[in-house]
C-alpha cells in the first residue's frame, strides 16, 4: 500500500525516543593538537550483547576480543597517528557526524520557509548515505557508514511527511546485537599490519560462528535504485538491500571519450571550456531520457572538497555551465533532477532537489536541514523546506513519483 511508504518507519524492535549516550572516542590527538571529538548523540542505544549460542564461542570472542584491544589497538595502531584520511575526529565531524533515527514527521513539522512547492511533483525523495550507527573504535573514513535512508515524501504543493532509518543489512543487524563496530571497514582500517591483523581476526570470528558473513558484510549506503517495484540501496561490496519501508588529488574532469570498435583506438575531450573548470561530482540526466543523445547533466559542485557548495547545469554541446550556489556556509549533496510529471516539456523542464545544511546553525543536537527545489530551466529557487532534523552530507538520491508505489 502507498501509505506504508509514506517514509522510512523504525524497524522492528529498534528504538526511536532519545537514545542514549554512547561512550566517547578513543582521546587520542589530532595533528594541530586539538581533541578527538566525543560521539554525541542522537544516536541510538544498542541493545545488550549478544548471548552467543554456546561456551565455546562466548570464550573464542572474548579471547579475539582481549586480542583486537591489547595487540591491534594497543600495540599495532597505537605506534602511528591516524592520518586525516581516516582519523574520525575529521571524517565524522561537523555535519558529516552521524544522526539517529526519527519516526515519520507530518507537514505541520515541515514548513516551507519561502517559495511554493510546485504541484507537479509528488512522489518520495530518497537521500542514501553513511551514517555509522556506532562509534569508531578505530580508524573511519567517511564512506565507511551505516547506510541510512532519509526520505521527503511532496504532493499538493507541500512536503506531506519526512523520516529516516537505517538500512537493516546484516552487518548492522549483528552489530546492533553485539554492540559494537566488529565488521571490518575496508577504507577506514584495512592499512599495514594493523589491517591484516583485524582481517584475521574477523576471519577467525567468522570461522568459529562469532559473526555471519554468509549474508554478506556491505553496508549498503553506495547508491539507491528503483527496480521491480522495490527500493534498493546497494553497496559495493554487498548484492542490493531491499528497503521496502522507504531513503583531493587530482582535479575530476568532465570529458567525453570515444571509442572505435574498428580501429581499437579512443578519442577524449573536454567537455568544458578552460574558464568553466570546476571539480564536479556524481552527476545525472533526464531519465526520461536514458539511452540517448542528452544536452545537459546536473552535477554537484565539490568545492571546497569534500563538501558540495552547490550544483552545475552543464551544456554538453556548447561545453559552457550555469552554476547555483547554495551561499556562504551552505553545503549540500548530490542535485537530483526530477522532469515536469507529464514528460512532454523540453529535456531540462523540470527541477532540481537537494538537502541542504546552513554550517552557520552548527551540527548539535536540534539542529535541522533543508530540502532546496530550484527550477532546473532557469535555476531559480522555486521552495525551500526546513526539515524536522538534520541531514549529515552524502550522495545518492532519486524520486520515485507516487503513480509507482500506488502500483506496487
Amino acid at each position: 500500500m502507498a501509505s506504508s511508504i509514506t517514509a522510512p518507519a523504525a524497524a522492528p524492535g529498534s528504538v526511536v525516543r532519545p537514545p542514549a549516550k554512547v561512550a566517547p572516542n578513543d582521546p587520542r590527538k589530532n595533528a594541530d593538537g586539538s581533541a578527538v571529538v566525543t560521539w554525541k548523540g542522537p544516536m541510538r542505544a544498542a541493545p545488550a550483547r549478544k548471548k552467543w549460542p554456546n561456551p565455546f564461542q562466548r570464550m573464542v570472542a572474548a579471547a579475539l576480543d582481549a586480542v583486537e584491544d591489547r595487540l591491534v589497538a594497543g600495540i599495532l595502531e597505537r605506534k602511528h597517528p591516524l592520518p586525516r584520511t581516516v582519523d574520525p575526529a575529521v571524517q565524522i565531524a561537523g555535519n558529516y557526524a552521524p544522526v539517529g533515527e526519527l519516526p515519520p514527521a507530518g507537514p505541520e513539522d515541515l514548513p516551507v520557509v519561502s517559495g511554493r512547492v510546485p504541484a507537479c511533483l509528488e512522489g518520495v525523495y530518497v537521500r542514501n548515505g553513511a551514517n555509522p550507527l556506532h562509534a569508531p573504535r578505530a580508524g573511519h573514513h567517511l564512506f565507511d557508514g551505516d547506510g541510512m535512508l532519509h526520505a521527503v515524501r511532496l504532493g499538493g504543493g507541500r512536503a506531506e511527511s519526512y523520516a529516516c532509518r537505517f538500512t537493516e543489512t546484516a552487518r548492522l543487524r549483528q552489530e546492533r546485537e553485539i554492540g559494537r563496530p566488529i565488521f571490518p571497514k575496508a577504507i577506514g582500517e584495512l592499512h599495514g599490519h594493523s589491517g591484516v591483523a583485524r582481517l584475521a581476526l574477523f576471519g577467525a570470528r567468522s570461522l568459529c560462528g562469532v559473526v555471519d558473513a554468509s549474508q554478506g558484510i556491505g553496508v549498503a549506503n553506495a547508491g539507491l535504485v528503483y527496480h521491480d517495484g522495490r527500493l534498493l540501496a546497494m553497496s559495493e561490496d554487498d548484492l542490493p538491500y531491499h528497503s521496502p519501508d522507504q531513503e583531493q588529488s587530482f582535479r575530476s574532469v568532465l570529458s567525453e571519450i570515444r571509442l572505435d570498435p574498428r580501429t581499437g583506438t579512443s578519442r577524449r575531450r573536454a567537455v568544458l571550456r578552460e574558464a568553466d573548470q570546476v571539480n564536479l561530482e556524481a552527476g545525472m540526466v533526464n531519465r526520461q531520457l536514458l539511452g540517448r543523445k542528452t544536452r545537459y547533466a546536473y552535477l554537484a559542485i565539490a568545492e571546497p572538497w569534500p563538501r558540495v557548495s552547490g550544483f552545475a547545469k552543464v551544456d554538453l554541446e556548447s561545453g559552457t555551465a550555469e552554476k547555483f550556489t547554495y551561499g556562504e556556509g551552505r553545503y549540500g549533496g548530490e542535485p537530483c533532477f526530477v522532469p515536469h510529471a507529464d514528460g512532454s516539456g523540453a529535456e531540462d523542464d523540470g527541477y532540481v532537489l537537494c538537502f541542504v545544511h546552513d554550517e552557520s546553525r552548527g551540527s548539535a543536537d536540534g539542529t535541522s536541514s533543508e530540502l532546496l527545489v530550484v527550477n532546473a530551466r532557469d535555476l531559480r529557487s522555486e521552495a525551500t523546506v526546513e526539515l524536522p532534523g538534520r541531514v549529515p552530507y552524502g550522495l545518492y538520491t532519486l524520486l520515485i513519483f507516487l503513480k509507482k508505489f500506488d502500483d506496487n
